[in-house]
């Protein structure tokens, strides 16, 4: 793999990663990659808090908006992917909350189970696949959520080929800062139900009817939030009950991201109530000068 230095901003769901991103990728003359598994469907804008072309500045942005609503995408088309693009940008950074696809695509991270193999989900609920993963290897299973279907079938298609999953410390193939930004849980969680306020506000119930309208089933969006509005909207939930149940849905997500992170990613974590800019530019300043 290549020497060039890559640069990664994650954290929690509604931290505040796309402005330290921004300014880095400004200050650094970087481009960014999403690292956001919410972020690569087109039409799902508000509410994955997509950025939007006015807010980029100007400033590159792969991985974003290719897909349809809905449609599958593997972890290792991501990984294959973002690998080809870190070999021709000259200053990549990284930037998202989904943190399997950072370490999948920065570090040796095997996705090279046999097609044979392959799961058939079709006819099986979250639970009963969870069930399976616990039965063939429960250390695994205590390691992701019942309903995180994505890794569940992702570690059952692993521990079916080798009897259980691999979890091995990960030796990452580029010269890598992954820079985690968090914030006191309490202010996290007033943003994030803050945020979700904002969203409504802005127009996410109408993007939601608006994708009802072009004909996208609504039931295979998986993003916190879409399937919650539609029940609202088709009388299955009071406002208050929706608002209620996505901001608790956001911030279950933003605590097993923070599990993730701490766990599975060599992060440096940074206080952004009380970190500047400032000091952050002088520690990217740092990791580049001595690559």
């Amino acid at each position: 793999m290549s020497s060039k230095p890559v640069l990664v901003i994650t954290g929690p769901t509604g931290v505040g990663k796309t402005a330290i991103s921004l300014a880095l990728a400004k200050h650094f003359g970087g481009e960014i990659i999403n690292a956001d598994a919410s972020q690569i469907y087109q039409k799902l804008n508000i509410g994955t808090a997509k950025i939007t072309i006015d807010e980029m500045g100007g400033i590159p942005h792969h991985m974003m908006s290719f897909l349809k609503p809905g449609e599958r995408f593997s972890i290792k088309s991501y990984q294959d992917e973002t690998r080809r693009l870190l070999e021709v940008i000259n200053r990549p950074i990284l930037v998202g909350g989904s943190g399997l696809y950072i370490r999948s695509a920065l570090s040796d991270y095997d996705l090279s189970t046999s097609a044979s193999l392959q799961v058939d989900d079709s006819t099986l609920s979250n639970e009963e696949l969870y069930q399976e993963l616990v039965r063939l290897d429960s250390e695994a299973a205590s390691k992701t959520h019942p309903n995180n279907r994505r890794r569940v079938l992702r570690y059952l298609e692993i521990a079916k080929e080798r009897g259980r999953v691999l979890t091995k410390e990960a030796t990452w193939l580029y010269p890598t800062l992954i820079l985690c930004c968090e914030r006191p849980r309490n202010i996290l969680y007033q943003r994030i139900n803050k945020r979700v306020l904002d969203m409504i506000q802005i127009g996410w119930i109408d993007e939601v009817q608006d994708l009802e309208a072009q004909g996208i089933p609504i039931k295979d969006i998986k993003e916190i939030g879409y399937r919650e509005l539609a029940s609202y909207l088709h009388g299955g939930t009071s406002y208050e009950e929706t608002i209620s149940m996505i901001q608790q849905k956001t911030r279950h997500y933003a605590k097993r991201q923070m599990t993730f992170f701490r766990h599975q990613l060599p992060c440096y974590f940074i206080d952004l109530e009380t970190t500047t800019l400032e000091e952050i530019i002088n520690q990217v300043t740092s990791f580049y000068k001595s690559c």
